[in-house]
């Protein structure tokens, strides 16, 4: 699903990540995350830690995106991703998966994990 790829890769960039009625839009008020440290994050937490985020000329690479179909209003999104700062230099490499649920006429993402990975060849589209 297109839809959920664009939404996954905009919760990447630092201009949503700040935006207050992006994250209302493109997270579901039971968000539940478990990064890649095993440290958990609910709504309110991964909000707080966002606004704490500072711009930076890097960017996350994201690839190799997969949909699975659990419900017809349930999809799990897995990929791959990997830092890549402002040298071209790519670390934190790690799998990804995601759970986005139909709420209402809008996808919302209600849970999502992220687990360091060994590194790989990073393809560009």
């Amino acid at each position: 699903m297109n839809i959920l790829i664009e939404q996954e890769i905009a919760l990447h960039q630092y201009e949503i990540r700040q935006n207050k009625a992006e994250i209302t839009r493109l997270l579901h008020v039971e968000f539940q995350e478990v990064g890649e440290s095993g440290t958990s994050y609910d709504f309110q937490s991964i909000n707080a830690m966002m606004e704490e985020e500072q711009a930076s000329n890097g960017y996350i690479h994201s690839q190799n995106f997969e949909c699975i179909n659990l419900e017809s209003c349930v999809q799990m999104l897995l990929y791959k991703s990997a830092w890549v700062n402002e040298l071209g230099i790519k670390s934190l490499f790690a799998k990804r998966v995601s759970i986005w649920v139909l709420n209402g006429v809008q996808w919302q993402l209600k849970y999502h994990q992220g687990t360091r990975c060994d590194s790989f060849s990073i393809t560009t589209y």
